[in-house]
């Protein structure tokens, strides 16, 4: 068996001086934190995601419970809400975003909120500052379960219009689905530890305001329309399972008090 050496805080902080490093640095393997302040000069970042070639047909889901509430149109199929594309070509809910930012305005603690109406979440994509809160209610006058993945770990009962606060203190990605026989309700939640992300309207417009000048890398999530595995319980649909998320990486250079454009496109 191994053994293990505990050594003394002050003997550590003494290791670190006579290497050279700073009591208070960062060392490597570890992450650099945002700095947020006061921006002089700042510049926008403003585009459009759009969609090129034909518009794919899109799966729907099936609706096997409540249709009382959730099948208000008795099709007993609920359409696709993971491509949403405009008239005008727009592509809505991509999250377009800096990467690797290091500083610039502060990052908000107002929260955000996520609701469950119609046996759908809305919204569909939303962002939240890290460790601010995530308001989840529901409309709805039946049992919800919100479960979520990756980057939080929650799973929360909502019977019959409830309200619960959760405070997200890991940033990255949240994926968030139903648990209570709703497979098609699905959403995503980015936790953010800078303020440059941006999720796109329903004509495919963001805008990235108040960034220091300089060059950087602008990033686009989507989170992909592919269904690639129908999960089943006993002959009935309780999830979808699909495809890896879209991202492409793009550089782009901000002046000082200048505005960049720089647009995006998805395809099949």
């Amino acid at each position: 068996m191994k053994s293990f050496r505990i050594v003394p805080v002050s003997l550590f902080l003494m290791a670190l001086l006579v290497a050279g490093i700073p009591a208070g640095a960062q060392t490597a393997g570890t992450t650099d934190v945002y700095q947020g302040g006061e921006v002089e000069n700042g510049g926008t970042i403003s585009g459009k995601v759009v969609w090129k070639g034909t518009k794919p047909n899109l799966e729907s889901f099936e609706i096997n419970k409540n249709p009382e509430v959730c099948d208000v149109d008795g099709s007993q199929k609920r359409p696709s809400n993971r491509l949403v594309i405009s008239d005008s070509g727009g592509v809505a809910n991509a999250v377009v975003y800096l990467e690797e930012v290091q500083q610039g305005k502060p990052l908000p603690t107002e929260g955000a909120k996520l609701d469950q109406k119609g046996c759908q979440y809305v919204p569909h994509v939303t962002i939240v500052p890290r460790r601010a809160q995530l308001t989840l209610s529901s409309g709805d006058s039946i049992l919800h379960n919100i479960h979520m993945f990756d980057a939080a770990s929650y799973n929360i009962p909502f019977p019959d219009m409830n309200v619960v606060v959760k405070r997200m203190r890991k940033s990255g990605v949240v994926r968030v689905q139903c648990d209570a026989g709703h497979g098609w309700m699905n959403a995503y939640v980015f936790v953010v530890d800078h303020p440059y992300y941006a999720v796109t309207g329903e004509n495919g417009e963001y805008t990235l305001t108040d960034v220091p000048p300089g060059k950087y890398s602008v990033k686009t999530w989507h989170e992909n329309w592919v269904v690639k595995n129908k999960i089943e319980k006993e002959g009935v649909i309780t999830g979808y399972e699909f495809g890896e998320p879209i991202e492409q990486t793009k550089e782009i250079e901000v002046s000082s008090g200048g505005t960049a454009s720089l647009d995006f496109e998805l395809s099949q």
